[in-house]
């Protein structure tokens, strides 16, 4: 049956919205980029039945890190390659991702893997990231990665030797040896190789002026009570 003379209303408005084509636009994007950050964290089963971190997001700088051991160089990636910030998720060991903390962990310093002595002569190991929940104030000691930033790592070392006193007994409590002026050329040749240090330090001298840094306070998220 038809009506002659009423109007029929079309089901659509055929006026473009632009407000609402940017913001429905908007949302699809959003949902993508979720969809993409769920990937890249998701974790993914071994051969041996465990599982491992595809990637993770640095909580410090947003850097977006892979865990690829093939990249990394390491089994158990913690830390961020471009900051050196860390995230507080293994409670006993490496890889066990069973902390409840979740807080991040800021580099410190620079340590000594300690190895076996071998026909009385003392063996240097390689170096060591520090690290120290800002947290809960657990300190850990990890592997530098292979594509960890060289320049960055020797950043943090020279910063460490503005440690307070205070925080320099506190880590020697720990029994974690912080590396410092007189380990100079370690640091750098493990760093930067043999060839370079001969070349940087050899015409002038290994020495740091440690009397002209600026003392240097660990971050905290809590109030520490002394």
């Amino acid at each position: 049956m038809f009506f002659v003379g009423v109007p029929m209303k079309p089901k659509h408005n055929s006026r473009f919205n632009e407000e609402e084509f940017l913001e429905t636009a908007f949302e699809k994007r959003s949902k993508q980029c979720s969809r993409e950050r769920e990937d890249h964290e998701r974790e993914e089963p071994r051969r041996d039945g465990k599982v491992y971190e595809k990637g993770f997001c640095c909580a410090q700088c947003g850097y977006s890190v892979t865990t690829s051991r093939e990249q990394s160089g390491v089994n158990n990636r913690n830390h961020c390659p471009r900051c050196l910030w860390s995230k507080h998720v293994d409670e006993l060991k490496a890889g066990d991702r069973k902390a409840e903390c979740k807080s991040r962990m800021q580099p410190l310093g620079l340590t000594l893997k300690q190895t076996p002595k071998r026909y009385n002569r003392e063996a240097v190991g390689e170096l060591m990231l520090i690290h120290r929940c800002t947290g809960c104030g657990k300190f850990s000691i990890n592997r530098i990665a292979a594509d960890d930033d060289a320049s960055m790592i020797y950043q943090v070392f020279n910063r460490s030797m503005a440690l307070t006193a205070n925080w320099k007994e506190r880590l020697k409590n720990e029994g974690i040896r912080l590396l410092g002026n007189t380990d100079l050329t370690v640091v750098y040749s493990q760093l930067f190789g043999w060839q370079s240090i001969l070349g940087e330090f050899e015409p002038h001298g290994l020495s740091v002026d440690e009397t002209n840094l600026i003392p240097f306070e660990p971050e905290s998220e809590e109030l520490e009570v002394e």
